[in-house]
């Protein structure tokens, strides 16, 4: 947080959801079925807002491979994905 920046409250339900405030989802523009990455820090909890990719996108990846690939392979395109 940078100096002048005003701490949020989120608020978690009884299943241990939170709501992350309208200003800070407009802010790091997160919509409704968006994936966040929770890192546990020693300050407390981190989120992190990750784009996964689309299964077309997954597809054109390994378009073409899919006799060719072994399962090593397979995983590290989904890593890979994930962290693009």
């Amino acid at each position: 947080m940078s100096a002048g920046e005003k701490p949020e409250i989120a608020t978690v339900t009884s299943k241990g959801q939170i709501t992350i405030p309208s200003s800070l989802r407009e802010r790091y523009e997160i919509d409704e079925g968006d994936r966040l990455l929770a890192v546990p820090t020693e300050h407390g909890i981190v989120l992190k807002k990750i784009e996964l990719p689309s299964v077309e996108e997954f597809r054109e990846r390994v378009e073409g491979r899919e006799n060719t690939l072994r399962m090593d392979e397979i995983n590290e395109l989904v890593h890979e994905s994930r962290e693009a």
